[in-house]
């Protein structure tokens, strides 16, 4: 088996070469591919990602998709999600708040072709209302889909890219996490969720994801619930 890392990228270009630099020592025992999706970046992320290119070269498999605008985190998935070779698909975010070490050890989880597994954080770290956000958007999904979940707004995951296509994902924001997961459990497709740890940024080091991103994640699952 073998699998696809999509890095979601816009205004990252402090930590980017470092996530790369990480994923590429994390995965080296693997048969891994490495797509960056520079989504609308304006902080000179394209410049690091040319230097990053050069210097790659065979060393290892790396494709990069440039947005002329941000068009979201969900966005940034779907294009790396199409150009994607490997039987698996995971998700790693450039600002350093997961470590790929962590997404490798979740790798060495996979066991089957079929399996989804999630990397689960605490619940102890970063700002209260995030924390509480997260509870609350995962209790939701647990009622309507009838699952035992505690952290679907999760960056790890890793699912066959197989079944994210036939997901055929929609969501252009940080609401794609709430559609992932929802299409997986209407699927009655289980997700086995491993602890691992997280280190959050503040607002100030950029963290972007606000309120109105948990409305938008709540409204996503009634809506694939109801459809």
């Amino acid at each position: 088996m073998n699998v696809s890392i999509i890095i979601p990228v816009y205004n990252e270009k402090q930590t980017l070469a470092v996530v790369i630099a990480d994923t590429v020592r994390a995965f080296a025992a693997c048969d891994f591919e490495i797509i960056v999706v520079d989504d609308g970046s304006t902080d000179g992320t394209q410049e690091i990602l040319d230097d990053i290119l050069q210097k790659s070269q065979s060393a290892y498999s790396l494709r990069v998709i440039s947005h002329v605008q941000n068009l979201g985190k969900g966005a940034a998935i779907q294009s790396g999600l199409a150009i994607a070779t490997r039987d698996f698909a995971a998700i790693q975010d450039a600002d350093m708040e997961y470590q790929p070490e962590h997404l490798a050890g979740l790798w060495r989880h996979i066991a089957l072709p079929t399996d989804v597994v999630y990397g689960v954080r605490s619940g102890k770290d970063g700002y209260i209302w995030n924390r509480i956000g997260n509870r609350v958007l995962s209790t939701i999904c647990n009622i309507l889909f009838h699952a035992h979940l505690s952290d679907i707004y999760t960056c790890y995951k890793i699912v066959p890219r197989e079944l994210m296509l036939a997901l055929a994902l929609t969501s252009r924001g940080f609401e794609i996490e709430a559609e992932i997961t929802a299409k997986i459990l209407k699927r009655k497709i289980p997700i086995t969720e491993i602890p691992i740890e997280y280190s959050p940024r503040k607002f100030s080091e950029g963290k972007k994801i606000r309120a109105a991103d948990g409305v938008r994640g709540i409204w996503k699952l009634i809506r694939i619930f109801l459809a």
